[in-house]
C-alpha cells in the first residue's frame, strides 16, 4: 500500500511539473513580447502582428530560449528603420 501511494505521489508530481514548467516558460516569453511591443515605433509605422515563443530554439546547450518578434508596416525604408533603432541602442534585427 505504501509503495502504491509513493508511486501515485511521484506520478502526480511529474504531471504537475510537466504542466507547470511550460506554462511558466510561455509566461516569460509573453513578457518578452510585451516588452518589445512597448517600444516606440518610428513615425509612419504601425504594428501589424506580434508573437512569442519559448523552447530550445537552437541546438547549443541545455538552456531555454525566449523569442519575441513584431511585424510592422512602414513608409520608411529599411535603412531608415535600421538608423531609427540603432539610435535607440536596442538589440533589434531589422
Amino acid at each position: 500500500m505504501k509503495r502504491l501511494l509513493s508511486l501515485l505521489l511521484v506520478a502526480v508530481l511529474l504531471l504537475v511539473i510537466a504542466l507547470v514548467i511550460p506554462v511558466a516558460n510561455n509566461a516569460v516569453a509573453l513578457g518578452v513580447e510585451k516588452e518589445l511591443k512597448g517600444q516606440s515605433l518610428p513615425p509612419q509605422t504601425e504594428l501589424v502582428e506580434s508573437t512569442s515563443l519559448s523552447g530550445k530554439l537552437t541546438d547549443s546547450g541545455k538552456g531555454m530560449q525566449y523569442f519575441g518578434a513584431m511585424l510592422i508596416r512602414s513608409e520608411k525604408t529599411l535603412d531608415e528603420l535600421s538608423a531609427y533603432y540603432s539610435q535607440k541602442s536596442m538589440n533589434v534585427i531589422v
